[in-house]
């Protein structure tokens, strides 16, 4: 049995309290990223995917799915800072990360549903740009709890709780996913991620503490003006981990993005919507080879941190996930690439677990909720770098020699998992108190 965490609170009167956290309440405190996951990922890897290879001629689909990623990225980029700032600021007693996780959760229910009834392309982009802003309205006041409830010394093992919690829901989001949309099930899938959010937030409310804003707080005019203010001299440190982060989210991002048009494309050619469903089955099963590894190292490499230093860990991470992706080139069966998958998911569970416990020990803990929003520049931009420019990329490659596209689009990958895990020796760790062996 675990032994429990303590960890700092405000209490009613603004008082500083200590709390003590079980493996359990650690469990809950990371139970919305496994919703948030359950949803991004499906949607992402195979729910946007699917309806653009039923709406979009094949010459075009890189593209298209770079468009509609773009700019739900771009709302992303935006929305998320402005509701981490806003949470900083809230004082009503129920708490300050609370009340916006609940707005959020119950527009997210409406946008899925604007989602499922879309008819067409065209019809798909408002909806999606909705379900992004209501989203990352909830996910920008979420992402301050931990920092508000955990000590620095034991964000690695908080992360280690949180990577389990993304993979779990990334992983059950792939399969369940995969396997409703198979069998023609999408409007069905779109609600299991609707349920997953509700139950998530649920247990976040009932057993999550939180506590109203205490600190000094600027005016609303300087407190807007600063959302998006960052000084790359005052904070060089967090400003090459988001570099470094921008990078190595770029590759993994670009890898689930592009899984279901490369099987599509390698494995099941040809029109008609039944080779399209077995194309979204055999995806399924690829996403949850690399998820279910990624479950089993994450837990171990947020220990692993806490001994040799979380960059070393990063970066053995990039390289390792630049190596993965270059080996999907040579590919010429499903086996070999599920094989692939074993070597990804270790790279991802190593990279997102102890790259976000990397992020928390450099956000101050006034402003957690701002800084984790800024965070989100990395996570969502990498969706926008490596559709904007992986989509484009494969049609080009596509363009000058039949399925020239993906070797072009794993190379570009690997580039950017390389050159993200080179940058991260950039960054200076605060100390922990933690000996380093």
């Amino acid at each position: 049995m675990s032994q429990p965490l303590a960890v700092g609170a405000a209490g009613p009167a603004g008082d500083l309290v200590t709390i003590r956290f079980s493996a359990g309440r650690l469990l809950a405190l990371s139970a919305y990223w496994l919703a948030i996951n359950y949803l991004w990922q499906g949607m992402g890897a195979l729910i946007l995917p699917r309806l653009i290879v039923g709406t979009v001629p094949s010459a075009h689909r890189g593209t298209a799915l770079a468009v509609l990623s773009v700019a739900g990225a771009a709302v992303a980029i935006l929305v998320q800072p402005m509701a981490g700032a806003l949470s900083d600021r809230i004082r009503i007693r129920w708490g300050r990360r609370k009340p916006l996780m609940l707005l959020g959760t119950l527009a997210d229910l409406v946008c899925l549903l604007a989602v499922a009834t879309a008819g067409s392309y065209a019809a798909l982009i408002i909806p999606y740009c909705a379900l992004q802003v209501s989203s990352n309205t909830a996910e920008g006041a979420y992402q301050g709890l931990l920092p508000d409830q955990v000590p620095q010394h034991e964000r690695g093992r908080a992360a280690g709780y949180y990577g389990l919690a993304v993979f779990v829901g990334t992983a059950l989001g792939f399969l369940l996913t995969g396997q409703l949309i198979s069998v023609g099930h999408l409007a069905l899938a779109l609600g299991s991620a609707g349920l997953v959010l509700v139950l998530a937030l649920a247990v976040t409310l009932w057993l999550v503490p939180d506590s109203p804003a205490h600190e000094p707080l600027p005016s609303r005019q300087a407190a807007l003006l600063g959302i998006f203010s960052f000084r790359f001299r005052a904070n060089p440190d967090f400003t090459w981990l988001l570099i470094s982060r921008l990078l190595a989210l770029m590759g993994i991002t670009g890898l689930t993005d592009f899984a279901l048009l490369f099987i599509k494309s390698h494995f099941f050619p040809g029109g008609g919507g039944a080779l399209a469903d077995h194309a979204s089955g055999s995806t399924s099963v690829l996403l949850a080879v690399v998820v279910t590894c990624a479950i089993v190292i994450t837990l171990p490499a947020g220990k692993l941190s806490q001994r040799i230093g979380r960059v070393r860990v990063v970066r053995a991470a990039a390289w390792l996930g630049a190596a993965g992706t270059l080996l999907l080139i040579p590919a010429s069966s499903l086996l070999w690439v599920y094989g692939v998958g074993i070597v990804i998911g270790a790279a991802f569970g190593m990279l997102l677990s102890v790259d976000w416990a990397l992020v928390t020990d450099l956000v101050p803990p006034s402003e957690a909720g701002r800084y984790m929003g800024i965070s989100n520049l990395a996570t969502a931009g990498s969706g926008i770098l490596a559709t904007a420019i992986g989509g484009p990329l494969l049609d080009l490659g596509n363009r000058l020699h039949p399925n020239a596209g993906f070797p072009m689009l794993f190379v570009f990958l690997a580039l950017a998992l390389l050159s993200g895990g080179w940058l991260v020796g950039r960054v200076g760790v605060p100390a922990t108190g933690l000996r380093v062996a």
